[in-house]
């Protein structure tokens, strides 16, 4: 009996150790730098928001805040090694909507958004401006969408990617408007920009940040935003719901998660921690710049909620184009 009561004692004693280091190490937290990996290469939306709210995370959480762009594979290995990870919160992975598309389009995906991630916080979104070239005759919606008709074997539309934002709503777009147009692919925005300037495509969607030089300098024309209000950046470009599509509304959303196994405490000072980052002056002045905005921004429950609800938008998209991944 006594050497039982010395083994449990033994054992509780151990347990309590190993609880009091927990919690010991979820007190000191962060006491070292974090990480923000970002499934983009350097200058795109993500990168940039990422950046911004890296620096700003910084400062309220008091330790450095490194973005580790980690690109390539249409951000599947990037979000691989993000969900194997240490789940110790200082690791964490910039939720894109690229992420969600690859739900629908990559059948037997090395992870599972829901089972391998822990939400933290739905931060900001951007609407997609379609755009034309600035040497063409399509000057509006009504324009294009009548030449597309006129045209039904002659148009183009191109896109930064399989399953990218510009790809899946350049389909959306012709789908909605029930023209024709040959999707043509590029490895990224830039070679695209060029075919697009050049007038060797008729028209593109992509993200305010990536093009607003050249809509600025005249060389593209931008003929709708898909937000529900115009762009501050944009004010004399009329909105898709104002022209009468009021249910063409695609953004490009982005978040904050960490890996599944994440105490629950440090994915709450890490919840709070970003809100306050994004909820200062410096933060939305950098979201406007760029074209983005915070309003629908909330917590875990917020992020989970946009992630269901962007597959289950694009997923019937991706199946009535019959997009396969690359």
């Amino acid at each position: 009996m006594i050497k039982r009561r010395r083994f449990i004692h033994a054992g509780l004693s151990v347990l309590a150790i190993g609880l009091s280091h927990t919690a010991s190490a979820e007190d000191k937290f962060p006491s070292k730098p974090l990480r923000i990996i970002v499934t983009f290469g350097a200058g795109g939306s993500g990168d940039l928001l990422a950046r911004a709210l890296g620096q700003e995370l910084g400062d309220v959480l008091g330790q450095p805040v490194i973005v580790e762009n980690r690109a390539g594979g249409n951000a599947i290995p990037g979000t691989e090694y993000a969900a194997k990870a240490p789940a110790d919160g200082y690791t964490i992975l910039e939720y894109s909507s690229t992420l969600a598309v690859n739900m629908a389009l990559q059948p037997g995906l090395p992870y599972d958004l829901f089972r391998d991630f822990t939400p933290i916080a739905y931060t900001f979104e951007a609407p997609l401006v379609l755009l034309t070239p600035a040497t063409g005759s399509n000057k509006t919606v009504k324009d294009l969408i009548a030449f597309a008709k006129a045209n039904p074997k002659g148009v183009s539309f191109g896109h930064g990617g399989v399953g990218s934002m510009s790809h899946l709503s350049g389909e959306l777009f012709k789908r909605s408007m029930g023209i024709d147009a040959v999707s043509v692919a590029y490895k990224g925005n830039s070679p695209a920009m060029a075919d697009l300037i050049g007038g060797r495509l008729d028209y593109y969607f992509a993200t305010m940040s990536d093009v607003l030089p050249n809509i600025k300098s005249g060389r593209l024309n931008a003929v709708a935003v898909t937000s529900n209000q115009r762009d501050p950046l944009l004010p004399n470009v009329p909105t898709m719901v104002e022209l009468g599509y009021k249910d063409f509304t695609p953004t490009t959303s982005w978040g904050f998660m960490v890996p599944k196994s994440t105490p629950p405490a440090l994915v709450n000072h890490l919840r709070d921690a970003i809100a306050k980052a994004l909820g200062r002056p410096v933060m939305q002045e950098r979201l406007t710049a760029v074209g983005a905005n915070s309003k629908d921004a909330g917590g875990p429950e917020v992020l989970t909620a946009k992630m269901k609800a962007e597959i289950a938008r694009w997923e019937p998209v991706i199946k009535a184009a019959q997009i396969k991944p690359e």
